[in-house]
């Protein structure tokens, strides 16, 4: 079972709702009223619950004569954000501009200000120009913070995380801002608003991804409260229904999550493409879980070719990926192969899009500040400076070799820890430095639930290495050693344990969530395909032994007798054909066991109720014949 979530492929379902705080939140009442301001709120209102319909009432609305300047900034973000739903990005190029123009109108108040350079400022980074929309967000939070608009800083601080979480794919960076547009949505006496509900979604969202599945359930309950006081809600409602359907996955939870899933599906098929492609993707996941790749192929098949119709990046990227994955276990290795390179050109052509857009800033920085008419009255300036300074700058230097010289040593017992504590191949942590974390985390160990052993070890590597030789077994573990730290959590201890082996130590733990990691970290290293060569590939598996820590329930914690353990289910996926888990779980410790004696034959322990035995498949526990 698989239990890492999309990260990347959810950041832009974030940003997408993210942005719509900013709209009903400070656009309720354009105008004085009347069929115009009705319409308006009828296109806002609908947002969520029928984008399409939304489209239609801001293309009737814009396409009036005279409108007024408050209409006219509701219309056309209204226009905006419905557009941008259905995937239609193409068609708002000429809409910030046209914001920003009708805020520097005579008969454009404060409030029509903001709210236009809010709505420029989400159009123009779903554009990319992420300079010019941070210029605009830079602004609108100093008006709020003037005006003691609390409604206006909420939207600039989602905005904030919105560029946290999309552009820089850092739902950490996200939830700081998130959490305190939660506290300030907290502190405002009215009823609830649909801005509350995106608040309270968001963060939820931001810890889901952050895999915090206990927190995120907590606040998506908050959203959901908040959602069933309010009407036309469906798009957040649906794909909150479908975030607690992911979590279900991860807990191994597959039934709940497929029919979670399939619910969500129902709504988002005729409104909702974008979460339409996320879930289709969560639900082809649910079934790489359940072992079905045939089954999972469609559904990513249907993924990706919505992914593409609506500009999906993020979405397109993850959806070649999964096919990717999903090919490779059907034995397909040429077309997941072909989907990976795709995929990779994708990186790279938004790679140089960015460094375009960088490159761009830098001249735009050149062309305002060198000129060349200013040359001679800098350099005569210059002169009277450096006669001025001359003394405080030998103060200085006498000051700055003293500092290099203490960072310098500092530099080097930093360097010299590393060497120590760090296996030189492949950069995790080594053997004994993951001794020494674990033995630094004993409080912890003895406080929470138990710790989980993972020992990984490669199969038939020797005739791998002995065929391609020691560079090529060389790429192999570098590329394990990558697989196993992106596949497990940013708490996770990830280390080399010498030879082929590496330990992975999950804390605060359970028996059924242990052995969905053992799973998906096999599924993982299986489906990476290894390039060693422009035309050689070749893929890997791996055989694990799991144990917990303490190895019994109530009993203090050894990390010795763990890893015994730990070794022992080892040696029984490597008996059964190796590509398997194996699971030694201990119960209650009865006051005649003998550590040995259970190693030694685990089913009989088993059936004096000590351990717990299980497997990705029918496991031999009884004692090795040599």
């Amino acid at each position: 079972m698989l239990i890492k979530p999309f990260i990347r492929r959810a950041v832009p379902a974030l940003a997408c709702l993210l942005a719509l705080c900013a709209l009903p939140a400070q656009a309720q009442r354009p105008g004085d009223g009347g069929p115009l301001a009705a319409q308006v709120e009828q296109c806002q209102a609908t947002l969520s619950s029928a984008p399409q319909t939304s489209l239609q009432l801001a293309q009737t609305l814009l396409a009036q004569p005279s409108l007024p300047t408050s209409v006219e900034i509701s219309a056309v973000g209204c226009l905006g954000f419905a557009l941008r739903q259905q995937g239609q990005l193409d068609q708002t190029t000429a809409l910030p501009a046209r914001l920003l123009a009708a805020a520097q109108r005579d008969d454009a108040g404060i409030e029509d200000r903001m709210r236009a350079h809010s709505l420029a400022a989400h159009l123009l980074l779903w554009q990319g120009k992420q300079a010019e929309s941070l210029t605009l967000i830079s602004a609108f939070l100093d008006d709020a913070v003037q005006q003691g608009d609390v409604q206006g800083q909420i939207a600039a601080l989602m905005m904030i995380a919105m560029i946290r979480g999309e552009s820089m794919g850092d739902p950490a960076g996200a939830l700081t801002y998130l959490r305190k547009a939660t506290e300030l949505t907290d502190h405002l006496r009215r009823p609830p608003s649909p801005g509350d509900l995106v608040v309270y979604y968001n963060y939820g969202y931001a810890l889901l991804l952050l895999q915090r599945y206990d927190e995120a359930s907590v606040a998506f309950k908050r959203a959901e409260a908040v959602g069933a006081r309010l009407s036309g809600q469906d798009l957040m409602m649906q794909r909150m229904a479908s975030h607690r359907a992911e979590i279900a996955r991860a807990r191994g939870e597959l039934a709940a999550a497929e029919s979670g899933l399939r619910g969500a599906l129902v709504w988002q098929a005729a409104q909702d493409p974008q979460g339409q492609v996320v879930t289709l993707q969560r639900l082809a996941q649910v079934k790489l879980d359940q072992d079905d790749a045939r089954a999972a192929l469609p559904l990513a098949e249907q993924a990706l070719g919505l992914a593409k119709r609506g500009h999906f990046d993020e979405e397109v990227r993850q959806g070649l990926e999964l096919l990717g994955d999903i090919h490779l276990l059907l034995g397909e290795r040429d077309k997941a192969v072909a989907l990976s390179r795709e995929a990779r050109q994708l990186d790279q052509r938004r790679a140089q899009d960015k460094a375009l857009a960088q490159l761009a800033q830098l001249q735009a920085s050149a062309e305002r500040s060198i000129n060349p008419t200013q040359v001679n009255a800098v350099q005569d300036l210059e002169r009277v400076r450096v006669i001025r300074n001359s003394a405080v700058v030998a103060l200085a230097l006498v000051a700055a070799v003293a500092l290099v010289m203490v960072l310098r040593l500092r530099r080097q017992r930093q360097q010299l820890t590393t060497l120590i504590s760090t296996d030189s191949l492949t950069g995790l942590p080594n053997r004994r430095e993951a001794e020494r974390l674990l033995e630094a985390e004993m409080p912890i160990i003895a406080s929470a639930r138990r710790t989980a052993l993972l020992l990984v070890e490669l199969d038939d590597f020797k005739a791998l290495n002995d065929q391609h030789g020691r560079a090529a077994g060389d790429a192999i573990l570098r590329a394990v050693a990558t697989c196993l730290r992106n596949a497990c959590d940013r708490h996770d201890v990830v280390a080399r344990w010498g030879g082929v082996g590496f330990l992975v130590a999950r804390h605060d733990t359970g028996a059924q969530a242990a052995q969905a990691l053992a799973s998906h970290l096999c599924l993982q290293i299986e489906r990476q395909v290894i390039e060693l060569a422009p035309d050689q590939h070749l893929t890997v598996t791996a055989s694990i032994g799991l144990a917990p820590l303490p190895l019994f329930a109530d009993a203090p914690a050894v990390v010795d007798d763990s890893l015994r353990a730990a070794d022992r289910a080892l040696q029984s996926a490597r008996r059964s054909g190796h590509n398997a888990w194996a699971s030694l779980w201990g119960e209650q410790a009865g006051p005649e066991v003998d550590l040995y004696a259970l190693l030694h034959d685990p089913a009989d322990a088993m059936a004096r109720g000590w351990l717990s035995l299980s497997g990705s498949r029918p496991m031999p526990w009884t004692p090795a014949r040599y």
